[in-house]
């Protein structure tokens, strides 16, 4: 019986280490996200890139900084797997911190009384996310303090509100499908889900092979259902 009960003592104490092992204990977005992370991204994006002087890890963690539930998911695993997910988004958006502004740009301009387009304002992707729309520009202003509505541009001027109008969407959109377990493939539905169901396969394949990779830079793995 004794002998059981050293037994039953060390699969317990297994356990709790396993639990403290992937907790979040002692982790932080800017201890997982590292300047050689963030610096091995925006160095494959050309040197004639307008992003490589605009996008700067300091102002992506200023706007993490507001946004404290980005990256503490309950445990290490799925904290990082938001991460890794989260850059591969970008990276696909932005061309590795390339691009600040949408290539084909357009008005985006939908009809809204709550969230009217301002004259002569154009609502077409902007920031790593490369936000668009104009209901998505005010009601982002509204969440983040500034007017983005009458001047959409501060996305691609401000490096701290162009992270903090990407933690915006990504919180309100993505944050509860990855950390939910949902799988990567479900955050590409919600960020172009137009990609899906064969509307642009190579697309959803160039997301899916940055997120394996950040998953694998920074030590955990992907998880499940990694496509849409």
């Amino acid at each position: 019986m004794e002998g059981l009960n050293v037994l039953k003592l060390a699969l317990i104490v297994g356990i709790l280490v396993g639990i403290s092992s992937d907790s979040v204990d002692g982790q932080s977005v800017s201890s997982i996200v590292t300047p050689a992370f963030f610096n091995r991204i925006i160095a494959q994006a050309g040197t004639g890139c307008e992003g490589k002087r605009f996008y700067k890890r300091s102002t992506f963690l200023a706007a993490a900084r507001a946004n404290p539930k980005f990256g503490h998911a309950g445990s290490v695993t799925k904290s990082k797997r938001e991460i890794a997910a989260f850059f591969a988004h970008v990276t696909h958006e932005t061309g590795h911190f390339c691009f600040i502004r949408e290539i084909a740009r357009g008005r985006y301009c939908q009809p809204s009384t709550k969230y009217p387009c301002a004259p002569g304002k154009n609502y077409y992707g902007r920031g790593p996310i490369q936000l668009t729309w104009n209901y998505n520009y005010g009601a982002c202003g509204k969440a983040i303090g500034e007017n983005l509505l009458k001047n959409p541009d501060l996305v691609a001027t401000n490096s701290t509100i162009s992270f903090k109008a990407a933690f915006w969407f990504w919180m309100k959109n993505v944050h509860s499908v990855i950390t939910s377990g949902g799988g990567f493939g479900r955050t590409i539905r919600k960020i172009n889900g137009g990609e899906c169901d064969g509307g642009r396969p190579a697309a959803v394949k160039a997301r899916v092979k940055y997120y394996r990779q950040y998953c694998r830079q920074l030590g955990v793995t992907p998880g499940p259902n990694l496509t849409c």
